[in-house]
């Protein structure tokens, strides 16, 4: 099976039905420095936004992390079960609603933010559109995706061995890294204000650890047999070591409209 071939509106919906709530599990304890990458994106959004757009805000971490007082922080996501999780751990206000045709009159958003939505929902230029529409003008996209650098030779050796076991990468239906973004940016009049990048550590200590982390990867092309032979190559190691730990790098792009 080719990329072309994944149906990935009903893998992505299957996904989060079954696994709601798992990305923010792994995210929330992956650290770099004093933070997580929830904490690293929220520091991307000033005080003087006091409607804040948290477009696929799955279980609603971006959204908790935003919260404060004279602050509405919108979470938006197209996954109920998500959606439902996120109203048992927040007050909201959560929204069901597609990306791709958000329901919020031109220029009536101070700040969007999004964590991996941006890689995930399709196609970019669509979604763009949508977020530029709704955006005031100064309004702010501050977004976080997967990355691929920076990458230290031990993270690289970690990964190739847990790759070999998968036989596959973890897979996005957008663009890996936000590949040609900036290009996008400046498309939709843009201007970036920021491109960074950070090093992430989720420390795997137990089988557990092992199975959560592997959980929540995009793997459409990879059979469950595969996914447990890289758990059983983490669980070995933490037997051997004590624990081991998965980088994750992530970029953040701030841009003002």
């Amino acid at each position: 099976m080719s990329d072309d071939d994944i149906d990935w509106p009903e893998y992505l919906a299957k996904f989060h039905r079954d696994r709601a709530g798992i990305v923010e599990s792994v995210l929330s304890r992956a650290v770099g420095g004093d933070h997580t990458p929830y904490r690293w994106l929220a520091r991307a959004v000033g005080g003087p936004a006091t409607t804040v757009l948290d477009l696929a805000c799955g279980s609603g971490p971006m959204s908790r992390q935003l919260a404060g007082p004279g602050r509405t922080v919108i979470g938006l996501d197209i996954s109920a079960a998500e959606l439902q999780l996120a109203a048992e751990r927040g007050p909201g206000p959560w929204l069901r609603a597609d990306g791709l045709r958000l329901p919020f009159r031109d220029g009536s958003i101070d700040a969007v933010t999004s964590s991996i939505g941006l890689v995930v929902i399709t196609p970019l230029d669509a979604l763009m559109a949508e977020i530029v529409r709704v955006l005031r003008p100064g309004g702010v996209l501050a977004a976080i995706a997967p990355a691929i650098r920076p990458l230290s030779p031990t993270d690289l050796r970690v990964l190739a061995r847990i790759n070999a076991r998968l036989r596959a990468k973890p897979q996005f239906p957008g663009p890996v890294e936000l590949a040609g973004f900036k290009k996008t940016l400046k498309a939709y009049d843009l201007r970036r204000v920021e491109d960074a990048r950070e090093r992430y550590r989720f420390t795997v200590a137990s089988r557990a650890d092992a199975e959560l982390v592997m959980s929540a990867l995009y793997l459409p092309q990879t059979r469950w047999s595969r996914v447990e032979s890289a758990i059983e190559l983490l669980q070995d190691r933490v037997e051997r070591k004590g624990s081991v730990d998965i980088t994750i790098p992530m970029r953040r792009v701030v841009a003002i409209k």
